[in-house]
């Protein structure tokens, strides 16, 4: 009976079981990296952190990056290691068929043990022994949200290196686009002399290359450029296959934890079983984390198979049936009995007609072995399931049901028609909005109206309310927006963080109370912009028939400027929710950091009409379907929940300048805007003393958070100091 490495998972568990023990044995002498080998990188990214909060920055900088170089190599050593060691002990499996069947198991140990000593011998030649044992999960997830880059952003800014604590905020950024305060880090970065656009450089761009090529072959669709949508269709499908053995490699290599002995001690078939088993999860679920987007919490349902579908469309539409049907081929190896894959696969060969060796053209054999492969490995863990009690969540859709053992075919069968409902409605059903806010309560101030309710609006918790403002305030509003651009606030001018082609300025409450007594403004306007918020408070505390008191969570005056530019298909402000990040693929809404978990209840109050574009709109979870369009007119107040059952944007700003004050309510004391309170405090003085001297050293300006799942909000203090709370709307 020949055995071969791919197909034999329980006996290759001896082989880590081995591994393990040849390539930790003796590392817990010291945590010091040997002359020549690389250091844990835990440990160095643990002196970092320590070295970032003694303010040490030099070494925070050293350290840091000797943990982020550091963890690549090893990686990169893995994987070399791997490939080198593929097939160390082969001709040990060649003999089997030769030897004494009772002798079999022994020949298996000498081939594990063959591999195993391959491995630790390739991986001792570079790495210690220290730097092989298991990391903890928790710097597991400090490396996988790029914690190590938020430090790095603001030990590069200390030490005046702009360039590198731009590159270091984008590649934070880029995992974590809902982290606002990183997000106006890197507006005041590009503010800055000597920071080019090339800085900002994502430096874990190498992982991702497949998701540049799938954003580049959409684009490329939308266009209609069918020749280039296939070469980027190709590219993509190849360099998600390329990540995909990547982390199967990763899987193979990394050290694992060997279990403690159950009560039940087990004998080393079955333990054998059990680290093969785990081995087979993590290879599998290397699906989901390549299919997974940075800075998204969930993995694009069928990635490769949606590749594979989007290619066949565009080579038939560029010409190439031979390739579409080899495509097509390929897709049905997924999915061989959908009928709209079969009709188009008998349409392609039709208008083959003649051609035989187009016709039959196979699938693609990297497809083809992957999909054997999958199918070998999930037997083996459904099996596990049915038998062992082993817990293997699968990541596929696409999973026939002949591999599913009759005993758990019932409960995956309800499984998989649940989540294909839910894929197939897009879980259009009714929003259900559980915040404790009902709309249709009594509007208290005199003159003003209801424009547009729920039915109008096609939701749930939504108002339009005019005559909020008379022309008069507007104006003076407006000019007082005008007066802070002109002196500077912070972000005078500078490019919208949504969208390149809009320049945006904006006034906070207190910053207008500090140009008032500077003499720039008049008092009576600072005020103005104080006692609006009042009444737009009192207006959505009515008119939504508050639970609990509301307190202000922030107030924004904002203006948004166009940039002339043709043709533009871009949104003033993408679709978002105020307190959770949307996530479209999924229609999911996580209210968890770095959302403003704590926003309640939102408002905007518009200033002006003379300008094109900027509507703002309401739209389904999908963040394609506008569901309401509310045109900006002076006075127009749009109230709502903050909450996932309104998801909102605004839509480019094609000329002129739009201006808006923002407020967000809560009913979380603790989350006030203490700017807001602090301005009141002066007005209550009766004008005695103006706001203390700023005595910060410039340096405080930029902040970071505890991972990427958390920010700050601390009160700003200072004309450059970037906050995380600013929300344009």
């Amino acid at each position: 009976m020949a055995l071969h490495s791919n197909t034999s998972p329980v006996y290759v568990a001896f082989l880590f079981f081995l591994n393990y023990v040849f390539m930790t044995a003796g590392s817990g002498l010291s945590s010091e990296s040997l002359s020549g080998l690389s250091a844990p990188y835990d440990e160095l990214y643990y002196r970092g952190v320590r070295a970032y909060f003694r303010e040490d920055w030099e070494r925070a900088a050293e350290f840091l990056e000797k943990s982020i170089s550091t963890r690549d190599k090893l990686q990169q050593t893995r994987r070399k290691c791997h490939d080198e060691c593929l097939t160390a002990g082969d001709d040990k499996i060649s003999k089997l068929d030769k030897e004494d069947f009772t002798l079999w198991d022994l020949g298996i140990l000498d081939w594990i043990q063959v591999r195993a000593e391959c491995v630790r011998f390739c991986m001792g030649r570079s790495v210690s022994p220290a730097a092989l044992l298991p990391v903890s999960s928790d710097i597991e997830y400090e490396f996988g949200t790029r914690n190590a880059y938020n430090y790095l952003q603001v030990t590069y800014y200390k030490l005046d290196k702009m360039a590198k604590a731009a590159s270091a905020a984008h590649t934070f950024f880029v995992a974590n686009p809902s982290h606002l305060e990183m997000r106006n880090n890197i507006e005041k970065y590009r503010r800055l002399l000597g920071v080019k656009e090339e800085s900002f450089l994502d430096r874990e761009r190498e992982q991702e290359q497949h998701w540049e090529m799938y954003d580049a072959a959409v684009l490329a669709e939308s266009s209609s450029d069918w020749v280039k949508a296939v070469k980027k269709w190709k590219e993509c499908v190849n360099e998600t296959l390329k990540q995909t053995e990547e982390c199967r490699a990763q899987c193979v290599m990394a050290s694992r934890v060997i279990p403690e002995e159950p009560d039940n001690v087990q004998g080393i078939y079955e333990r054998a079983a059990d680290l093969s088993l785990s081995l087979l999860s993590c290879k599998q679920m290397c699906v989901t984390l390549v299919s997974t987007r940075p800075g998204r919490v969930s993995a694009l349902e069928d990635f490769l198979p949606l590749q594979l579908e989007h290619l066949h469309i565009a080579q038939f539409k560029a010409g190439d049936l031979k390739g579409a049907v080899e495509t097509l081929r390929s897709l049905l190896l997924f999915y061989p009995t959908d009928s709209d894959f079969l009709s188009n696969l008998e349409l392609y060969t039709q208008t083959l007609e003649g051609d035989t060796e187009a016709q039959e053209t196979g699938p693609m054999q990297e497809i083809a072995k992957y999909i054997s492969r999958a199918l070998q490995e999930k037997r083996l863990l459904y099996f596990g399931m049915a038998n062992l009690d082993f817990k293997f969540s699968d990541p596929d859709l696409w999973t026939p049901e002949d591999v599913v053992p009759e005993s758990l075919r019932e409960t995956w069968r309800v499984e998989k028609e649940k989540l294909n409902e839910k894929l197939k409605q897009g879980e259009k059903v009714e929003e259900v909005d559980d915040s404790g806010f009902y709309a249709g309560g009594p509007v208290p101030v005199v003159g003003v109206t209801v424009t547009m309710d729920d039915q109008g609006l096609n939701g749930t918790n939504r108002v339009v309310l005019d005559g909020v403002l008379s022309q008069s305030e507007c104006d003076r509003l407006m000019q007082l927006a005008t007066v802070a651009a002109s002196v500077g606030d912070g972000y005078r001018g500078r490019r919208s963080p949504h969208t390149p082609h809009e320049k945006f300025e904006g006034l906070t409450v207190l910053r207008a109370l500090k140009l008032a007594q500077d003499g720039l403004v008049n008092q009576s306007d600072a005020r103005l912009l104080h006692e609006i918020g009042e009444t737009v408070k009192v207006l959505m505390d009515s008119y939504f028939r508050s639970h609990s008191v509301l307190y202000f969570a922030y107030t924004h005056l904002v203006c948004r400027s166009a940039i002339p530019v043709l043709g533009r298909s871009d949104l003033s402000h993408p679709v978002h929710v105020d307190n959770c990040i949307l996530e479209p693929e999924t229609r999911q809404c996580w209210r968890e950091a770095p959302a403003f978990t704590h926003r309640d209840l939102s408002a905007v109050l518009y200033l002006n009409d003379d300008f094109e574009g900027g509507e703002f709109f309401f739209a389904d979870r999908d963040a394609k379907t506008v569901t309401a369009r509310v045109k900006p007119k002076c006075g127009r107040l749009v109230g709502f929940t903050s909450g996932p059952v309104n998801p909102h944007g605004v839509t480019a700003v094609t000329a002129a300048r739009r201006c808006a004050l923002a407020l967000w309510l809560t009913t979380e004391k603790h989350h006030r805007d203490m700017e807001r309170e602090e301005a009141e405090e002066l007005w209550a003085a009766d004008g005695k003393s103006v706001v203390k001297e700023e005595t910060g050293d410039g340096e405080s300006a930029l902040k970071t958070a505890r991972s990427g799942r958390s920010q700050g909000k601390e009160r700003s203090k200072e004309r450059e100091r970037v906050t995380g709370r600013r929300d344009e709307l």
